[in-house]
């Protein structure tokens, strides 16, 4: 049987391979460890085929096999102009055709995150294991988990603060635009922790051992960006925007998270004082360390100094629809508009 563990963290997939190796194989006698960038197809298939002395099923682990012929067997699936050839040709097809069922190789993909079209097609089909970072609460519980697995302790508070930090636009929720996704790094995270725990040890990791040890200054750019372009700070705002564009941060994602938050504030402008955890609530996919944080923008700005929601969808239907062509050029336009309206 084929088992087939993804990404998109690397950390979790290989977690993942270790736990199913020991789970299949728990003396770990009749395991081999193969990385799929040096070996071959042949030698996989010959590992996977074995039977060993004592009769039992082997377990074969290959890391990274797609990572060099997953582009061939896209490529055998489709010829050009769209004419299909021989599945036989893909080193993929060949290798799942050769395993034995009662056998297992486990492909190490942490680099993937959807199935090939050859493994698809496998008989039986390979068993998929995702292997997507927690967020939100599930991230916060790993954080706390994996403090106390060091030797340490964090409390529940101190840890959505570190991951707030470490991934301030995505700890806890997925972007509606996939390409603006950067998921937690679980991998990151981990050391990040155990440096703290040291740091802290023998007492807990505390707010103040974050605020000594873990960076969050490329994140704090963006929002001094923001805090600027609400308020009608051209030079600063434009002085921010140079430096993000020099961290390769895309004008496209910069330009939604200041539509958004010219429209969260216009939203919140209207919570008449409410706590950030009910108005969040009230809104629903929003978290309240965000609503918070808006909230926060929104009180530095001057008395009476809030862009209209009518400026962000000017520029964003201008985009749309093709009267400005590029996002760095919308983004000018956004920051020209509010400062007019300062």
């Amino acid at each position: 049987m084929i088992h087939l563990i993804l990404g998109p963290d690397r950390l979790l997939a290989r977690d993942s391979a270790r736990a199913l190796a020991s789970e299949l194989d728990p003396t770990g006698t009749n395991t081999t460890w193969l990385d799929g960038r040096e070996t071959t197809p042949e030698r996989v298939i010959s590992a996977a085929g074995t039977i060993s002395f004592f009769g039992a099923a082997p377990v074969v682990v290959v890391a990274d096999l797609l990572a060099r012929y997953g582009k061939q067997a896209e490529d055998d699936d489709s010829g050009s102009g769209g004419t299909p050839r021989k599945r036989e040709t893909s080193p993929l097809a060949t290798i799942a055709a050769a395993v034995p069922e009662a056998h297992h190789l486990i492909l190490l993909e942490p680099s993937l995150t959807s199935t090939p079209a050859a493994l698809k097609l496998a008989k039986p089909p390979a068993r998929v294991i995702a292997n997507e970072p927690p967020r939100g609460p599930a991230l916060v519980g790993w954080i706390v988990d994996t403090a106390s697995r060091v030797g340490s302790t964090i409390d529940r508070r101190t840890a959505q603060r570190l991951a707030e930090t470490l991934f301030p636009q995505t700890w806890d929720r997925k972007p509606s635009n996939p390409r603006y996704d950067r998921p937690p790094d679980m991998a990151l995270l981990t050391l990040e922790i155990e440096k703290l725990a040291l740091a802290a040890h023998p007492g807990p990791i505390t707010p103040e051992t974050l605020a000594v040890l873990t960076s969050g200054s490329p994140d704090q750019r963006v929002f001094r960006f923001l805090d600027a372009a609400l308020a009608g700070d051209l030079r600063t705002a434009y002085l921010e925007l140079e430096r993000l564009e020099a961290a390769g941060e895309e004008p496209a994602m910069l330009l939604a998270q200041l539509l958004g938050q010219i429209e969260l504030s216009n939203v919140i402008a209207t919570a008449s004082g409410r706590d950030a955890n009910a108005v969040a609530r009230d809104l629903g996919a929003i978290a309240p360390s965000r609503v918070s944080a808006v909230m926060n923008s929104t009180r530095r700005l001057p008395r009476g100094r809030l862009a209209p929601a009518t400026t962000g969808a000017a520029i964003d239907r201008a985009l749309k629809t093709g009267r400005t062509r590029r996002p760095i050029d919308a983004l000018h336009d956004a920051l020209l508009a509010l400062a007019r309206d300062a």
